[in-house]
């Protein structure tokens, strides 16, 4: 244990002690002790902040960061990761900045600034900052992970790009992580599988998950759930999800090797990530390859890198044939949408078309405005330019911070729509979520991210969704859901199309009525929205390919 300088405080040097030992307890008791009594003692406040912001408690660690960052530039970066968890964004995006102005190879702060850029919507910055990261020491694969997901919203960027970079994150976690030696035969039995995911929550894949999972294990299989993130408070998703799987295990503390020493110990026969390169992703655990089987599907639209992942699941509409080279994995089609819908039972009924009420004709658009590049922003102006009276209602986290609001009201500025024919909504709970679909007449699907769950929303409360394919998983979301439903005249073949379909939209009121009327039940008796079908053929699939691959 190397000895602290003479200068320190007595009980900083315990706290640093103990946080060396990781009794994190008692690190917080010996600097709120020093605190009382030297309150200007900035480094306790900043050890302090660090270890209630590691510990889910940022909005108690603020005060003591805040206090420290002006006399400490690492406090100033401890508070950015604070901000960023209470949701206060753009000052957590000045913390990083500040950290990088002073040390340019600090990945972490890039890291952090990126994801948070993403987050506030602002997918270009936040590809050239990651960008950044590729050429400085310091790389690991969470930062090569927010670049290919910052990537996937920019159209400018191409498949082969993207193939290339999937595969050489695939090699470097291959040589930090290799393989495991096989696993043990085990004695028959029902169908061991596990679910990994960062997203066993109130979000896109637990929600889609939710009502499959009983389906699943109908069909005789042992389900586990493997978190790899802890739970929120207040959200509910979680305990739904642990009660309709056999087993559930948090793995956010555990590291890989530990990790995929529980899904050894659980005989578990085919793994499943749920998460590819998003948030809280455990790709890692997928490298030591503890399980025989090893599939990805339902949370990253694309391949993941890696050879240990014996096959992406997917469908004939996302992955047509032709597209086999961009995946390191083989690609296992389902054949119905590879996306489950459960029906909402907290969605109110379809109400009637707000133009047909006397409103003004409105599009709408509730996905994240990262999707909303200048591509899908000068369409857009366009449609508004050719129907004078309508208006565009957009819904979204990012609308309750003022720099993305103010960008999207300057975009359209920029293409002469004026800020009044603009609605801009923040969040809102999901029961208060559904009846904003009741204010719009038709969906706009942002290219060349697609739409998902959103879509699947937009249908469910009879509101049609125009969209407008192109190359890649996400970007045939649209293509995949409408084509499936008998929707394809909502499919655009090009720019000039979409913008001539949304502009024809508004002229045919009478059809739009009946469409909004019949598009609930045309979801409901869909094959991917039965969960009892979608599990058929998703078991049939998945048990094929064990087969094969054990013999």
């Amino acid at each position: 244990m190397q000895s602290q300088p003479a200068s320190l405080p007595p009980k900083l040097r315990r706290a640093l002690e103990a946080l060396r030992r990781g009794d994190t307890a008692s690190v917080e008791t010996l600097c709120r002790q020093l605190l009382a009594e030297a309150p200007g003692e900035f480094r306790a406040a900043s050890l302090l902040g660090a270890v209630l912001t590691d510990s889910g408690r940022a909005d108690q660690a603020l005060p003591f960061l805040e206090q420290a960052a002006a006399h400490d530039l690492m406090a100033r970066y401890n508070l950015g990761i604070a901000y960023h968890a209470v949701g206060r964004l753009e000052d957590a995006a000045a913390c990083f900045e500040a950290m990088l102005r002073a040390d340019p190879d600090f990945v972490d702060a890039r890291n952090n600034l990126g994801s948070t850029l993403l987050d506030l919507g602002f997918a270009r910055p936040a590809v050239d900052v990651l960008r950044e990261c590729l050429q400085r020491p310091g790389l690991n694969p969470v930062i090569f992970s927010n670049l290919l997901l910052a990537m996937q919203y920019l159209p400018e960027v191409t498949r082969d790009e993207l193939a290339a970079l999937h595969r050489r994150y695939g090699e470097a976690l291959a040589a930090a992580l290799p393989p495991l030696p096989a696993a043990p035969a085990r004695a028959p039995g029902p169908l061991r599988v596990g679910l990994v995911s960062g997203d066993l929550r109130h979000h896109p894949v637990g929600l889609l998950l939710e009502g499959l999972l009983p389906a699943l294990r109908a069909r005789g299989w042992w389900l586990a759930a493997y978190s790899s993130r802890p739970g929120l408070p207040g959200d509910p998703v979680p305990a739904r999800l642990a009660a309709q799987v056999d087993h559930w295990q948090d793995i956010s503390g555990l590291d890989d090797a530990a990790a995929a020493r529980r899904v050894r110990e659980d005989r578990i026969d085919v793994l499943i990530d749920l998460s590819g390169h998003t948030g809280h992703h455990r790709l890692g655990v997928f490298a030591l390859k503890p399980a025989p089987v090893q599939l990805s599907w339902l949370g990253y639209g694309d391949s993941t890198g890696l050879a240990t992942i014996d096959a992406v699941i997917s469908d004939a509409v996302s992955t047509p044939p032709g597209v086999e080279d961009e995946y390191v994995e083989r690609l296992l089609r389902l054949p119905l949408p590879r996306l489950p819908f459960t029906p909402p039972a907290e969605a109110p009924p379809v109400n009637e078309s707000p133009c047909g009420a006397g409103e003004p004709f409105t599009f709408g658009c509730f996905n994240s405005i990262a999707k909303l590049n200048p591509r899908v922003v000068a369409a857009w102006a366009r449609i508004l330019a050719d129907v004078p009276d309508s208006r565009l209602f957009m819904k979204g986290r990012q609308f309750d911070h003022p720099t993305p609001r103010k960008a999207i009201i300057e975009g359209f500025a920029r293409h002469g729509i004026p800020a009044r024919r603009l609605l801009l909504e923040g969040y809102t709970r999901r029961a208060d979520y559904w009846p904003a679909f009741h204010r719009v007449d038709v969906a706009l699907d942002p290219f060349p991210f697609n739409g998902g769950m959103s879509t699947l929303d937009a249908l469910w409360m009879g509101v049609p969704v125009l969209s407008l394919p192109g190359q890649g998983m996400w970007a045939r979301q649209g293509a995949m859901i409408l084509g499936a439903l008998g929707l394809d005249d909502w499919l655009a073949n090009d720019i000039e199309d979409y913008v001539a379909k949304a502009v024809d939209a508004t002229r045919s009121t009478a059809g739009l009525r009946k469409l909004r009327r019949s598009l609930r039940k045309r979801v409901a008796e869909a094959d991917f929205a039965r969960p009892e079908v979608f599990a058929s053929h998703f078991c049939t699939a998945v048990e094929a390919l064990h087969r094969q691959i054990t013999g």
